[in-house]
């Protein structure tokens, strides 16, 4: 009898224990699921998708403006509001890839921000010249995909709030150049992963700088300040409907001015010029802290060549304006276009198009 209630208390106990590890193999898998499910997000959503999914609720530029300048402590404060509203996107936005290296990386950086924002995925062609230069880790378009809301940029440098505010709920197609840093400054850190040139690129870049500066070996030292000087003439001096449009260029004495500045800033400085017009560069830029990139390269290896240095003077154009972002440097801009009270300049605002720490000159 006692060996018998011995063995049934003992086979209780084991009956316990193990419910009770039962138990707790569930809780533990379970909380994981809910983790799991908390922090998937799509393939393009990354590390600081807690601030860069907040949606600002701006009612004009200005607003947003003051907005993008939230200290991290404020997204922090964010973040309680985010988790009961963040998901998963489940719809796509894409724009029309169209004009030249310029054009279309602001088109898909842009593209890259207000996706980010709406939380919608952005798609990119397969044969995006982007994806043959730069790491780009965005899925192609998906030819099933039926765009049923259709955005048509007004302006083409100036910040158009309604792009922020696409909603989540409809597959979006954009039209426009989109040229604004509001557009992408948000998801920043993201961008500059993505656009981080082939190794191929890079690699020839870097052996093709070092030969540029090579003759002026005897003047470079350990604190030699490399300045990437892009000057952009061509179309815009040359086609007489650019001109007439209201495109202009950069003259010498913005130039001059410009690079006076960083010589002042630093003692050992070297230019490092690129041009549409290397005959004029060279013709009006004699300098001995001047080195001139050779032509016959593609547009991707001279700005590639041009971003193994530490700061930028830009003249005009996109091409420009990308070779200073990609450097994140000091930046020096011609604030001289586009011309005054011309039709580009309707369509055209500084404040929109230049980031604020930039300095115009």
């Amino acid at each position: 009898m006692v060996k018998r209630m011995f063995s049934s208390g003992f086979r209780m106990q084991d009956f316990l224990r193990k419910f009770t590890l039962c138990l707790c193999l569930v809780f533990i898998l379970g909380a994981g699921f809910v983790l799991v499910e908390f922090f998937s997000l799509s393939s393009f959503t990354s590390g600081n998708v807690f601030t860069t999914y907040l949606k600002p609720q701006q009612t004009s530029d200005k607003k947003y403006a003051v907005e993008q300048k939230n200290s991290p402590t404020e997204e922090r404060k964010n973040i309680s509001k985010l988790i009961t509203t963040l998901k998963p996107p489940t719809h796509y936005a894409t724009v029309n890839f169209e004009g030249r290296l310029g054009n279309q990386l602001f088109e898909f950086a842009s593209l890259y921000g207000i996706a980010k924002h709406n939380n919608l995925i952005p798609v990119i062609p397969a044969n995006s010249i982007l994806r043959r230069i730069f790491k780009i880790t965005v899925g192609p378009t998906r030819p099933e995909i039926k765009y049923t809301k259709r955005y048509h940029e007004k302006k083409g440098c100036v910040f158009e709030p309604p792009l922020m505010a696409l909603g989540e709920s409809e597959n979006v197609w954009i039209k426009g150049y989109l040229q604004s840093w509001k557009y992408i400054h948000q998801a920043d850190s993201e961008i500059r992963k993505m656009y981080t040139f082939q190794d191929s690129i890079s690699q020839k870049a870097k052996s093709t700088f070092q030969a540029v500066i090579a003759s002026k070996k005897n003047k470079i030292t350990t604190n030699t300040v490399y300045v990437a000087v892009h000057v952009r003439r061509g179309d815009m001096k040359n086609n007489l409907n650019y001109v007439k449009y209201g495109y202009t260029t950069a003259d010498m004495s913005y130039l001059s001015k410009a690079m006076n500045t960083f010589r002042k800033d630093f003692k050992d400085v070297l230019f490092v010029v690129g041009s549409d017009d290397l005959k004029w560069c060279k013709e009006n830029m004699k300098d001995e802290d001047i080195v001139f990139i050779p032509p016959g390269n593609s547009p991707e290896m001279d700005i590639a060549i041009l971003t193994n240095c530490n700061h930028t003077v830009v003249t005009v154009g996109s091409y420009g304006w990308w070779t200073a972002w990609l450097i994140n440097g000091k930046t020096i801009y011609y604030k001289g276009f586009p011309t005054p009270n011309s039709q580009l300049a309707k369509l055209f605002n500084a404040e929109d198009y230049y980031f604020p720490q930039w300095i115009p000159m």
